[in-house]
């Protein structure tokens, strides 16, 4: 048998890189891939395999999901899933459309001043809620006479100051450690005589 052969160097040599070989891996990976798709009962109808299925032990029959293989079975699956009840030939509407057709989306009658005013803004940098800014008036409420018996207490500052409410009065309290300090001296001058 003659056979003509390349002899350039630098040639992939394995022998997965033989054509003979690569030509007999792709029929094996074919009957491979088909092996799993391959019927051997009848497809329709399916009680010949489902009965071959459930006689054997501990083998659960699951089926194809509502059609059969093939699908041999669709036009009963058509008559017990598209019922009326479960769906009514004409298109099932619960709320009207606000329009009936897509409203007017462009712009109407422009008022260019006014838009570049709403543009522009005010600056206003007082946070104040009363300021001479805002669109309220506080005028009424400034002149309001107050309660007599408030107007006598808020005028009174013996009623909102400590020192003039009590004379001799030390803020943040008396310090007790001169109280203690003080009451040892004058104990101590009573019993030497005043001598120290």
């Amino acid at each position: 048998m003659a056979a003509v052969y390349n002899y350039n160097f630098y040639q992939t040599t394995r022998l997965g890189d033989d054509v003979c070989d690569k030509s007999q891996q792709t029929v094996q990976n074919a009957h491979a891939s088909t092996y799993m798709l391959s019927n051997y009962r009848p497809a329709c109808p399916m009680s010949n395999a489902i009965d071959f299925a459930t006689s054997q032990l501990n083998v659960n029959f699951t089926g194809s999901h509502q059609v059969g293989i093939n699908g041999c079975n669709i036009d009963e699956n058509s008559e017990l899933s598209l019922t009326d009840l479960s769906k009514p030939a004409c298109r099932i509407s619960l709320q009207q459309r606000p329009f009936l057709t897509v409203p007017y989306m462009g712009r109407g009658m422009n008022n260019p001043l006014l838009e570049s005013q709403m543009q522009q803004g005010d600056m206003a940098f007082n946070r104040k809620s009363i300021n001479p800014l805002s669109e309220v008036s506080y005028g009424p409420y400034h002149t309001t006479p107050m309660i007599p018996s408030l107007q006598a207490t808020v005028a009174n500052p013996a009623n909102l100051i400590e020192g003039v409410a009590a004379d001799g009065w030390i803020r943040g309290g008396l310090p007790s450690r001169e109280l203690i300090r003080d009451k040892e001296y004058a104990e101590g001058q009573k019993t030497c005589g005043g001598n120290f």
